[in-house]
């Protein structure tokens, strides 16, 4: 027992010196609080500045636009681009006007797409993808020059030869920048593969002008009745395949019949 020191002396102690102050412990927690909240302060001043330097430097006369150059495989699509590039206003290399740029530019009939390259510091050049024609469409005297997607991309007088000639119910709606109804698109494209199968595209005629009675010329003058709008790819396809193997066969045919897939009948030139 008398080896031994009281307990109860020594936790009181203890507990008084707990009670009475902060502690070491919180004391060093509290000063490094406050060093991090001081570098924090002052790397928020840092990336400020920085932020402001660069900011400054890409807003500067630096990197105002002086140049524009437009590309485009379509020359006359690129000169019609140019001028429209011309009455936009252009800031800064990093700034450019894009949705101006796609309202004005992207927004040509003949454009598919467009893009800006950026040639540092102070020179852009515009990229403007054409639209590919696939067919011509009849009015009147005139044709309308339309891509995939049926949209009306510019009258000519002389298509080009190679193009298939298309029908169409109501010619007197197309206009440049217009869109084909939908089911004039589907079905035109559907004859247009078709035909591509067999290779009888190229100088096509196509008639939808009467949905329940479509009508194939090949550039040689044989006709195909198809019928109505179901299942035209199909029947354009077999028109094809009739048609080569016909002729393989020394027979010259007038016009060749589909309008029921099932018994296809076809009538000799006389």
């Amino acid at each position: 027992m008398r080896g031994r020191p009281p307990t109860r002396g020594r936790g009181g102690a203890n507990t008084r010196g707990r009670s009475g102050g902060e502690s070491a412990a919180d004391r060093a927690a509290s000063a490094r609080s406050r060093r991090k909240a001081v570098w924090s302060a002052i790397f928020l001043v840092l990336i400020s500045a920085v932020v402001g330097v660069v900011l400054g430097i890409f807003g500067s006369d630096l990197f105002a636009v002086r140049s524009i150059e437009v590309r485009s495989p379509d020359e006359s699509l690129a000169a019609e681009a140019a001028a429209r590039a011309e009455e936009l206003e252009f800031g800064t290399i990093w700034l450019p006007p894009m949705r101006e740029i796609e309202s004005a530019i992207g927004g040509l009939p003949r454009a598919r797409s467009v893009r800006v390259v950026r040639d540092l510091p102070s020179a852009l050049t515009i990229v403007v993808e054409p639209r590919k024609p696939v067919a011509v469409v009849h009015q009147g005297e005139r044709f309308m020059v339309v891509d995939a997607t049926g949209v009306c991309m510019h009258w000519t007088g002389r298509p080009p030869e190679s193009l298939p000639r298309i029908r169409i119910e109501k010619p007197s709606t197309l206009s440049v920048g217009a869109r084909l109804s939908p089911h004039n698109v589907e079905m035109m494209n559907a004859v247009r593969a078709g035909l591509a199968q067999t290779e009888l595209l190229d100088e096509a005629r196509i008639d939808l002008s009467r949905p329940v009675g479509i009508e194939v010329w090949t550039s040689g003058g044989v006709l195909g009745k198809l019928g109505n709008d179901e299942l035209l790819e199909e029947k354009a396809l077999l028109f094809g395949r009739l048609l080569h193997k016909l002729i393989d066969e020394g027979e010259t045919p007038l016009y060749i019949d589909l309008r029921v897939p099932s018994r296809p009948t076809f009538k000799r030139v006389d």
